[in-house]
């Protein structure tokens, strides 16, 4: 109906009355059939954002082989959405939903009774594992026999974000660094002093591991995310570990130095891990953490034995809105603009999927912002 406007509710019908509305779909043979053979992960949605019909590609996603386990259900519970269980009453009733693009999109098109269009993070947890997603998700709303539904169809635009990242990685930050180098150079060449000298190769040195080390990173997500990420096992101290990521990661911008103090109090035991990528996982947090810190404000670091795990943390004295909370480990996440957000996403992915640990944060007042990493002892297999 012309101007008619719809608002998510939060009930749910019942399994008969999903049954009807499923069967007023199914009866549309041609519709239907032509539906279910969609490319794209594509459902049918009701105006209390249940399914009630869905196309082969979001079964197959789901893990189904059949429509049954799905109707009924709200789009992140069945593509087990990391949040769908964090509300009173399922996906669209957590705090975290208010930011989701996907259940936003779907109250736009709901209220506005027009077909809606955004970009969307999404993460989910298949087997254990976080699985990452960028999609384009378009609602559309539909009247079949009297009765108003919603085509909701979610594009996998992952690709696409990816090349926009490693354009923004190669055409910006690293021809950046390596056009600083350049200007490092030329001024070594001619200068005489031989402490100035010095000074210059020791920037030049720097900006050299910049590069490499981005390069780096970018090559580690995309492994990680295909699951062609090595895993190396290997025992080491606590403590000696995170001095010795703690002192390569002290940064100078300007007037400010921001230096990284380990907490005295840090635990000194061995444990098994891989080295490589917990070294990853902190200096993601420590560049975080120091972005984050306002004139040169310190950031600390730590580590305590928890038992049978240890928990390492980094901390800053920023407060973090809690829009970006809501949000912060999603892929194309950022707040440094567009297609950054590899930071925390690539946190999140390294410890949970590979180092099969858990990373937290909170962030208030007084405390500030403190993110955590917690790991086993013993590499569990």
């Amino acid at each position: 109906m012309e101007g008619k406007i719809n608002i998510p509710s939060l009930f749910r019908l019942s399994e008969e009355e999903i049954m009807k509305e499923h069967e007023i779909v199914a009866l549309q043979g041609l519709f239907s059939g032509i539906f279910s053979a969609m490319t794209g992960i594509a459902a049918i949605i009701n105006r209390n954002n249940q399914i009630i019909y869905a196309n082969n590609e979001y079964l197959a996603t789901s893990g189904l082989e059949s429509m049954e386990p799905v109707l009924g259900k709200r789009p992140g519970e069945a593509l087990s959405c990391g949040h769908a269980n964090s509300g009173h009453d399922g996906c669209g009733t957590s705090s975290h939903c208010q930011f989701c693009d996907v259940f936003n999109t779907i109250a736009e098109c709901q209220k506005s009774n027009n077909k809606t269009v955004n970009e969307a993070s999404f993460s989910a947890y298949s087997d254990g594992q976080l699985k990452s997603w960028d999609l384009r998700v378009i609602c559309t709303p539909i009247a079949i026999d009297g009765h108003d539904f919603y085509v909701i169809s979610l594009q996998d635009i992952s690709d696409e974000k990816r090349l926009a990242s490693l354009e923004r990685l190669f055409f910006h930050d690293i021809l950046n660094t390596a056009s600083g180098l350049s200007g490092l150079l030329t001024v070594l060449k001619d200068e005489s002093d031989p402490s100035e000298t010095r000074q210059l190769i020791n920037y030049s040195e720097e900006a050299s591991r910049t590069i490499i080390d981005e390069i780096s990173l970018y090559r580690q997500l995309r492994a990680a995310e295909k699951g062609d990420l090595p895993v190396e096992i290997s025992s080491f101290n606590t403590f000696d570990f995170l001095r010795s990521v703690a002192a390569r990661n002290t940064y100078h911008s300007g007037e400010f130095t921001n230096s990284v103090i380990v907490d005295e109090n840090a635990a000194s035991i061995e444990i098994e891990s891989d080295v490589n990528l917990l070294q990853r996982v902190l200096t993601n947090l420590l560049k975080n953490a120091v972005e984050a810190s306002k004139g040169g404000d310190p950031v600390s670091t730590g580590v305590e034995d928890t038992g049978t795990m240890v928990r390492f943390w980094v901390r800053n004295n920023g407060i973090i809105r809690e829009d970006i909370q809501q949000q912060i480990f999603q892929r194309s996440f950022s707040t440094k603009g567009l297609t950054r957000g590899l930071g925390t996403y690539s946190v999140k992915l390294l410890t949970e999927n590979y180092l099969k640990g858990k990373v937290s944060f909170v962030s208030n007042e007084p405390e500030g912002t403190v993110f955590s990493v917690e790991l086993y002892k013993t590499f569990p297999l």
